[in-house]
């Protein structure tokens, strides 16, 4: 096991998140490449990419970090990164139930309506789908659930020189909130994770993310 700091010779930090490793071995190899660098230096070359061989390899990482006498101090957990948020109403493919049914549901939360569900705890069905890296080290991904906010024109009484025009006089219109899971390290392709919507006003759904890995 090498006894040199392979952090320090591609310029990066012990927490660097597998991208950036991989961005600070492009940006180094390609200047010094021993054939078309601008600044050829073999030497330097071999080095950089035998830590970026061990340092792109999860296993190899984690030995080097464990085993290297200048690495004893355990390398600090990384932040999960987060991914851009997913709008439920825009996910026709994988919604489970229908998007009718789906509005019908969140409806009774604002409206009273909730004789209709019988109060039944129904899930909402998705699918995340997950690269290989967001899955191996984990990532956060915001969900835009659609729900009822009060409206701002009339400020919920439903009157703003008559029926308001925003609401039609509901006193609520229709929007959206964002939710966050976290999927950790290690998630497996086919796993399931569970997400309450109490915290936007829906108390007779839940959130089922079902992963798909590519």
């Amino acid at each position: 096991m090498p006894k040199r700091d392979l952090y320090r010779i591609l310029g990066v930090s012990a927490q660097a998140a597998p991208g950036d490793i991989k961005r600070a071995y492009r940006r180094i190899a390609f200047n010094v490449h021993p054939d078309v660098g601008k600044r050829p230096d073999e030497e330097r070359f071999r080095e950089v990419h035998e830590a970026y061989e061990i340092l792109s390899d999860p296993d190899r990482r984690r030995s080097y970090d464990v085993e290297t006498p200048i690495r004893r101090r355990p390398l600090a957990a990384e932040p999960l990164r987060s991914r851009a948020p997913v709008t439920v109403l825009d996910d026709f493919l994988t919604l489970r139930p229908s998007i009718e049914e789906l509005l019908d549901q969140i409806s009774q939360n604002f409206f009273g309506y909730r004789e209709k569900s019988g109060g039944q705890l129904r899930r909402l069905g998705m699918e995340a789908v997950l690269d290989t890296e967001e899955a191996r080290f984990g990532c956060r991904v915001p969900f835009r659930v659609p729900c009822y906010a009060r409206c701002r024109a009339c400020g919920g009484t439903g009157e703003w020189w008559g029926l308001c025009a925003d609401c039609y006089g509901r006193g609520i219109i229709q929007s959206t909130r964002e939710l966050t899971l976290e999927f950790p390290p290690g998630t497996r392709d086919g796993e399931r994770f569970e997400l309450g919507l109490e915290s936007v006003g829906i108390s007779n759904l839940l959130l089922e993310v079902r992963v798909s890995v590519v």
